[in-house]
């Protein structure tokens, strides 16, 4: 059946990466919610997608540089700019929000730092909160950044990976050959960006199984229902009320 990953926190609906947004997933008809990881100079893991503030937030600089009370301090905007209530979470506060829906699967995306480098300890400070919290089984852990992906097999070899793909990636990497000859056993589930599936379908269906793949971000009607009748089994979306009611009027045609 097909999972449905509501992208940072569905940020078409409430601000990105927002408790306010997370809390509101909770009822959703989702499988799946995706959110991103930062760490401070101070030791906190933050929950936010850029390395610097200035497009979510009502501040500027970077993320890496704030303290606990400038973090709480600013303001998150929503996709139209309006300033929200919300403050910057940490990584404990969203867990402490979604920690009431078990059967929730939580896609934490560890990115990197204002350089473009990863963060030193990023992976061993999230590890040891998702073990402290006897969570690993809901848990897939994931980056663009191989070398992070392969740390996260290091330190947390139980814990499932996921490697996100684009066609920026692939040109600089070697292309869709080299990717999937070398992705096993690093990763259980590979993300391919919308655009460059469409290009290489038929391809990458030949290269890696179909039921460990996903396409992303999906926020057109028509085009959730285009990918829905390729039956890739899992979805990712801005907008997952989008893909919910896609889903559900199959269903009903079914039966």
């Amino acid at each position: 059946m097909l999972k449905i990953m509501a992208h940072r926190g569905a940020r078409n609906l409430w601000a990105e990466n927002s408790l306010t947004g997370f809390r509101n997933v909770l009822a959703l008809a989702v499988e799946g919610v995706e959110f991103d990881l930062h760490l401070t100079n101070s030791g906190q893991i933050l929950v936010i997608h850029d390395a610097t503030l200035d497009r979510t937030t009502t501040g500027s600089g970077n993320v890496c540089d704030l303290d606990d009370t400038a973090r709480r301090s600013i303001r998150l905007k929503d996709e139209n700019g309006n300033i929200t209530s919300d403050h910057i979470p940490t990584f404990e506060e969203v867990l402490n929000v979604l920690e009431v829906r078990p059967d929730l699967k939580l896609y934490v995306e560890l990115k990197s730092g204002p350089d473009g480098k990863p963060y030193e300890d990023l992976v061993e400070k999230t590890v040891e909160i998702i073990e402290a919290r006897n969570i690993a089984e809901r848990v897939v852990l994931h980056s663009f950044d191989r070398s992070v992906v392969e740390r996260c097999a290091e330190v947390a070899p139980a814990i499932e990976r996921l490697m996100s793909l684009n066609t920026e990636w692939v040109e600089r990497n070697g292309g869709l050959e080299h990717f999937f000859r070398t992705v096993e056993p690093l990763v259980r589930f590979v993300g391919v960006h919308h655009v460059l599936f469409e290009a290489e379908f038929d391809r990458i269906l030949s290269l890696f199984p179909k039921d460990r793949l996903g396409v992303w971000t999906l926020n057109d009607r028509e085009l959730i229902d285009r990918w829905m009748d390729r039956d890739i089994p899992y979805i990712t979306s801005d907008s997952p009320d989008l893909v919910i009611e896609a889903r559900n009027e199959r269903l009903t045609t079914i039966l």
